[in-house]
């Protein structure tokens, strides 16, 4: 006959004292007490393992951190572990395992994985993304990225949306795609939650920039970069933006690796489009860009041919050029560097006649042929040398006209 064993009580866990060898108080289905000889109380369990048929003991924690009935409570779950023939061992071990994972598998870790990846893109690119993740991190950071539902991203980008900063909640919310399709590449999480937000946010109103068409005024401004007082690196900068219309970004990060004075071309792959497409753009140099940039060269000191002032290992600020044209007396709501691109691209297209998909391509943009396929950057370029020469001597021709 089975020998009945009498349950333990609270007091006598709680009184139980070091003896000068260890011992146990037994409270039932295989549930004990093991006292040390230095006092110290531990749960522990033993049980034969469902497929192995092997005696085992596990040790469940210490009291008083374990009280009795959460000790009995474990004993339960094991118990119905192995009437299902489960090893606890082995579900203990998983649980563990899935909490490490989702430990390692927060928003914040997987955003910060994933920025420590974008390694061709502007600093200033960066400093925003981190800007948005920042307001983002302060909903999502802690949450296992698998338990993230799309309420919870909305509640954060709408934060930013109740504070007026319509934009910045749209880019919150593109942030948290790239997050979320990143974690899907990695095994992360399932799918891109924020794909159930669009049309959710409020639409920021567009503000294009500030650009000069009319052909006069170009010429008065044209001729204000020619008299610009400041550095000469800068006015280099300035005097070539308007010729030959690339982005802000990609001027201030060209390095003269890249040019071919000779050849008159000037090669890089746009990084807007880098990730995208990873076509290289071949810029026709003018003469009139060939000069400028030759006389640059005698005073070249970095491998950007327009580095910042104070350093050598970065290029020029992104603020620089729109400076300049500041001090000139155009302010952002008249004329911004940017907006150089779409001055050349209508008046090339009405003053010249050149195509507009021929301006499209030079602009880098994803211009398409007949078929729907994208043309390549560096096709086209016999033509796209003869409009280069033909609106950089417009721009000649526009400055003489309003001496």
């Amino acid at each position: 006959m089975a020998k009945t064993v009498k349950p333990l009580t609270n007091t006598q866990v709680d009184k139980a004292k070091p003896l000068d060898k260890p011992y146990t108080l037994t409270d039932g289905g295989g549930l004990y007490l093991h006292i040390s000889k230095a006092g110290t109380k531990a749960w522990r369990i033993d049980y034969t393992t469902p497929i192995t048929r092997k005696r085992v003991t596990v040790t469940l924690g210490q009291y008083p951190e374990i009280t009795l009935a959460a000790a009995r409570q474990m004993r339960t779950d094991i118990k119905y572990h192995l009437a299902n023939g489960d090893d606890p061992r082995d579900i203990k071990r998983e649980e563990e395992r899935k909490q490490l994972l989702e430990s390692k598998n927060t928003f914040a870790m997987v955003a910060e994985e994933y920025m420590s990846r974008k390694t061709h893109i502007a600093p200033s690119t960066i400093k925003n993304n981190y800007r948005q993740l920042k307001r983002l991190n302060a909903y999502l950071g802690s949450m296992p990225i698998t338990d993230i539902k799309p309420m919870d991203v909305l509640e954060a980008c709408r934060s930013a949306e109740a504070q007026g900063y319509i934009e910045t909640a749209v880019k919150m919310r593109t942030m948290a795609g790239q997050v979320f399709r990143y974690g899907v590449q990695t095994g992360r999480c399932e799918r891109d939650i924020t794909q159930d937000l669009l049309g959710a946010l409020k639409t920021p109103v567009v503000q294009h920039h500030a650009t000069i068409l009319d052909t006069d005024e170009l010429g008065r401004l044209l001729n204000d970069i020619d008299d610009y007082q400041g550095s000469f690196e800068v006015k280099i900068a300035i005097k070539l933006m308007p010729m030959l219309f690339v982005r802000a970004g990609e001027l201030r990060y060209a390095l003269w690796d890249d040019f071919d004075l000779d050849e008159g071309t000037w090669t890089f792959t746009p990084r807007k489009t880098q990730r995208r497409t990873g076509l290289s753009l071949i810029v026709p140099l003018p003469t009139q860009a060939i000069a400028l940039i030759r006389e640059l060269s005698l005073h070249a000191r970095s491998k950007y041919l327009f580095p910042a002032i104070h350093t050598t290992v970065q290029p020029m600020s992104e603020n620089t050029m729109n400076q300049a044209l500041k001090r000139l007396g155009y302010s952002g709501s008249k004329q911004t560097v940017h907006g150089f691109r779409a001055t050349a691209r209508t008046l090339i297209v009405e003053k010249l006649g050149f195509p507009e998909a021929l301006v499209e391509q030079q602009l880098a943009h994803r211009v398409r042929d007949m078929h729907g396929r994208a043309y390549n950057r560096t096709v086209f370029l016999p033509e796209r040398k003869v409009m280069m020469q033909a609106w950089a001597d417009y721009l000649d021709k526009l400055k003489e006209n309003t001496n």
